[in-house]
């Protein structure tokens, strides 16, 4: 296993001391190689002897190999970040490379090689996790500014502008925190979104200053028409003519429908004076035909009776000995004068009833007193049955030869025939 992660702790042995370094009778220390010259490590001059002056070397090396294991430890934890970790070993690798040392220097060279490593798999871990962090992130923004276009690119007729501004806002709002929150995006990653989400609020507002420009002068418009709607009404509120006056109302209404509806408050008010003109022309009206209903009342009751003299008349069986008498009290119907306007539609109804009774029976009777007509019409009715019964013997006579062409021919005479018959005998 690395010496990064098993061991906590490193020191040198005074046996391992002895066959690195040669302490001379000062007290001077030198590293002794295999090959090569020795090399100057300092002087050890508090008076001890060779074994102390090794021993405080070893440990100056033992102290900086066991901070590599310290720091080894830490990468094996990923307890900082890489940036972190790498200054610490930078570090390291200098007062290595800076001093004379006694002890195991190509092992801790190799330690130092390894937690190298390491701290560049920490370094691959945290881009890989940050380049996932900035997708999220440009994600998170692409989103943002998809929603903006959607709400730019709405019809401004259709458009709720209070929410959509509302949420305009809001979306402002969350790109705004997205910039204070790490990851933080590239210029180069950032620019072309938030140009795409400028523009589309300034899309945005744009179409909801010209939709509030708009309003407001398509309302000041309604509000000239309704002004004009109301002197109108208000000019006929006192007429007399009630049927050209109540259509002129009904006009009236269905232009002031036409309009749409204004600003409420403006709408309201304008809404008030309108009905009130009405009201004045309509109760009047009504009052008039109040009078006018009690003095149809008694032409009511007398064209109630003469409806129940010409239903005792009924059936018409003999219309001519009754004719006189039918046509007399028809006048009197008419001279009977108008009815409410309630029982009109009533009245009529009943009146139309009895004439077209009596319009049947008197044709009934012509009929029946026509001998030549009715002599022509049962010729005619003989001929076709004549016709008819011969026509049905070669439609047998064709299926049973399997003749389809004469089977077609014979039933399309024979259909014909048969509704003539029918409209014969029916007249």
């Amino acid at each position: 296993m690395s010496p990064a992660v098993k061991p906590t702790y490193h020191q040198t042995s005074l046996e391992e001391a002895r066959q690195l370094a040669r302490v001379d009778a000062e007290g001077h220390v030198y590293l002794t190689p295999a090959e090569g010259e020795e090399t100057y490590i300092g002087q050890f001059s508090t008076g001890g002897g060779e074994d102390e002056a090794l021993q405080y070397f070893t440990r100056k090396f033992d102290e900086l190999y066991n901070r590599a294991l310290l720091l080894g430890a830490r990468v094996a934890t990923q307890a900082d970040s890489s940036s972190a970790l790498r200054g610490s070993l930078k570090s390291l690798e200098k007062e290595l490379d800076g001093g004379t040392w006694l002890g195991d220097v190509n092992g801790l060279k190799t330690l130092l090689g390894e937690i190298s490593a390491g701290i560049d798999e920490i370094a691959g871990l945290e881009k890989k996790q940050n380049d996932e962090a900035v997708a999220a992130k440009l994600q998170v923004r692409e989103n943002i500014v998809a929603e903006a276009e959607k709400l730019a690119a709405a019809d401004p007729e259709s458009q709720h502008w209070k929410s959509a501004q509302a949420r305009m806002e809001e979306l402002f709002q969350t790109w705004k925190t997205e910039q204070r929150t790490p990851p933080r995006l590239s210029k180069s990653q950032e620019d072309p979104l938030w140009k795409r989400f400028r523009e589309a609020r300034s899309t945005f507002e744009r179409h909801r200053k010209a939709f509030f420009v708009r309003r407001d002068k398509e309302a000041a418009e309604i509000k000239k028409a309704k002004e004009a709607l109301i002197a109108e009404a208000e000019s006929l509120q006192n007429s007399t003519d009630y049927g050209a006056t109540t259509k002129a109302y009904h006009r009236l209404m269905e232009s002031w429908k036409a309009l749409g509806r204004g600003p409420r408050k403006t709408e309201d008010a304008q809404w008030t004076r309108f009905r009130a003109a009405q009201d004045v022309f309509f109760n009047a009206r009504d009052e008039a035909n109040k009078q006018i209903d009690a003095e149809y009342a008694k032409n009511l009751a007398a064209k109630e009776e003469i409806l129940q003299k010409l239903r005792d008349l009924m059936p018409f069986t003999k219309p001519q000995a009754i004719k006189e008498q039918y046509f007399k009290l028809l006048d009197e119907w008419d001279a009977a004068g108008r009815v409410p306007r309630n029982d009109v539609k009533r009245m009529e109804r009943a009146i139309t009833e009895i004439q077209d009774a009596f319009r049947e029976a008197e044709g009934a009777q012509w009929k029946r007193a026509d001998p030549v007509k009715n002599e022509r019409q049962n010729d005619m009715v003989t001929q076709l049955e004549e016709t008819i019964a011969q026509l049905q013997q070669d439609l047998e006579q064709a299926r049973a030869a399997g003749d389809a062409t004469a089977q077609k021919e014979a039933e399309d005479a024979l259909a014909a025939r048969q509704s003539w018959l029918e409209m014969l005998k029916a007249s």
